[in-house]
């Protein structure tokens, strides 16, 4: 039986040993196989462990730092709610404020009916005077009401104080 023994070559090795730099006596390390070259003992792809578990806490850093994210992006919404909710309150009483002036402006008399019946008329404080001019007042005359008092000649000043014994 010659051809069973272990020095013989084999169909598709060189007959001569090789020489890779190493002492005679320890074998060449065997190159790493990459995780794609991998099989399982059915011949299935293999997982690497290492790999795998390096895989998973990469995912589970990613996941930590995307909730984190989420936290603080969620603070952030909050925030900016709270903040768009002061600017709206701020720009309503803004709004109220400009009306009170307009129709103070109109001479309105009552304020707070004058703002109930203006949005039926679209807020236009000209319409809402021509409709319900009994919110308003009526604007008054300059001067005075009663006749001018007329003042007597300075004789008749004199006379009376005579008269009263105030000059002699």
């Amino acid at each position: 039986m010659a051809g069973t023994q272990n020095d013989d070559p084999k169909p598709n090795e060189p007959n001569e040993p090789k020489d890779d730099g190493t002492s005679a006596g320890t074998p060449a390390p065997e190159p790493e196989p990459k995780d794609d070259d991998l099989k399982d003992k059915h011949g299935e792809q293999a997982i690497n462990r290492g790999r795998y578990d390096r895989d998973m806490k990469a995912k589970d850093d990613e996941i930590a730092r995307l909730k984190a994210q989420l936290e603080e992006s969620g603070k952030k919404a909050e925030s900016g709610a709270e903040a768009l909710k002061k600017v709206q309150e701020l720009e309503a009483k803004l709004a109220d404020e400009k009306v009170g002036r307009a129709l103070e402006a109109a001479g309105c008399v009552n304020a707070k009916a004058a703002k109930a019946l203006l949005d039926d008329y679209d807020g236009d404080v000209a319409k809402l005077k021509d409709a319900c001019p009994y919110l308003f007042k009526t604007q008054q005359q300059k001067g005075s009401t009663g006749a001018r008092r007329q003042t007597p000649p300075d004789d008749t000043d004199d006379a009376l104080d005579r008269a009263f014994g105030l000059k002699k």
